[in-house]
């Protein structure tokens, strides 16, 4: 299963959303002082733009489609821009959530191959204020990323009673497969390696204000480049949702 695969499946699907309701759409875009992740820089340490929309279709299912400025990161070949495309399935079985999608991420202005594609589930179900969520996510060997990679992670999210604010904890552990190319360093530099991510998010309607810490279990010892790709790390956030 290869990165072209995914862009084809999500490019023939955008023929189809031109006939989604356009009130059932939703849009957003968020400035943050550094792209992480799962934990890992995608921006070199510098300011960027994320931006996402989602596309319901029918019967459950929807184009999940995103983009992000890389400002020529390293750990991208020197892309500058990220494009994101997914054909996810939604059900609600009881109290439970459940989804599933392939992705594909391309990545423009790098050197090489840098594109692939994953196949990712998930979970999530609300208990009184607070909401639990899973994920998994694969993706099948390939040149872009030095073999395969594996990613399970789970979030856990409150909203502060009587006030605006949200607060969210989270983790994963990343593992896989390596060629012996020396690109799966790329998704998982001195290999499998935990996360960790605390977010606060002040709701103020469309606006959104956040800040986040991020940090691995990854030994700076063990990896060639600068720990702050990797190490802790705290950042800020604005978004805007509609």
């Amino acid at each position: 299963m290869t990165a072209p695969r995914f862009a084809t499946s999500a490019a023939a699907v955008l023929l189809l959303a031109a006939a989604a309701p356009a009130a059932a759409a939703s849009f957003g875009v968020e400035a943050t002082t550094d792209l992480r992740r799962r934990g890992l820089g995608w921006s070199d340490g510098k300011p960027a733009l994320e931006a996402w929309a989602s596309l319901p279709l029918s019967g459950g299912v929807s184009l999940e489609a995103g983009a992000a400025t890389l400002r020529g990161s390293a750990r991208h070949g020197s892309a500058d821009l990220l494009g994101e495309a997914a054909l996810r399935y939604t059900a609600q079985t009881g109290p439970w959530t459940l989804w599933a999608d392939a992705q594909g991420l391309v990545f423009a202005g790098g050197r090489g191959g840098q594109s692939y594609g994953q196949l990712r589930s998930g979970a999530a179900i609300g208990i009184g204020p607070a909401q639990l969520g899973a994920l998994a996510s694969w993706a099948p060997p390939q040149g872009a990323i030095g073999g395969s990679n594996v990613y399970f992670g789970a979030t856990a999210t409150v909203g502060v009673p009587g006030t605006p604010l949200t607060l969210r904890a989270g983790g994963g552990r990343s593992l896989g497969t390596d060629d012996g190319s020396g690109r799966a360093a790329r998704l998982r530099p001195g290999g499998d390696y935990t996360d960790l991510r605390l977010d606060a998010d002040y709701v103020l309607g469309p606006v959104t204000l956040g800040a986040s810490v991020t940090t691995t279990s990854i030994d700076a010892a063990t990896v060639t480049g600068g720990a702050r790709d990797f190490g802790t790390r705290a950042l800020l956030r604005a978004s805007f949702a509609f």
